[in-house]
């Protein structure tokens, strides 16, 4: 099913993101300006989840309130400042809003609306997981590609 497979990559997305705050929030005092450089990304995908919210149950897809608590959980991740983070929430209201009021029923259009929106929200979360994703080796990668030396080799006690 394309939705659960949509809410795989948005999760994973989001366990991305919650690595980032302290980078953006770096990033944001080096430039002394707020928004970290995904920004515009990130704000396309609220608009995107937004639209999901409001377009999946008009075509039953999903009960009402899945991407509104993934919203929620962007928002947790991200810990954007309180100006950043109503912008955020302007951005994701807006986008039901204005779909509210203009579709009614599941429509061949809403159906084509919400492939086109999948798509995009796929994209989207790969480059946001992929690109801004703070790189660091684990520690067990590290440790399983040193190879041990002389001196690593440890002398077994006399008896």
């Amino acid at each position: 099913m394309k939705t659960l497979r949509l809410d795989h990559i948005f999760i994973g997305a989001l366990a991305a993101l919650l690595l980032m705050p302290d980078m953006a929030e770096a990033q944001a005092v080096r430039t002394g300006n707020e928004q970290p450089p995904y920004e515009e990304s990130l704000l396309r995908l609220v608009t995107i989840v937004g639209s999901l919210e409001f377009l999946h149950p008009l075509c039953e897809r999903q009960n009402k309130g899945v991407w509104k608590a993934q919203m929620a959980n962007l928002l947790e991740a991200e810990e954007p400042s309180p100006a950043r983070r109503a912008r955020m929430m302007a951005t994701y209201n807006k986008s039901y809003e204005v779909l509210e009021q203009v579709h009614r029923t599941c429509s061949p259009t809403v159906e084509l609306i919400l492939q086109r929106y999948e798509a995009e929200a796929v994209e989207l979360t790969r480059e946001l997981a992929t690109t801004y994703r703070p790189v660091a080796p684990a520690v067990e990668e590290t440790a399983a590609t040193e190879a041990p030396t002389d001196d690593d080799a440890t002398e077994t006690p006399e008896q």
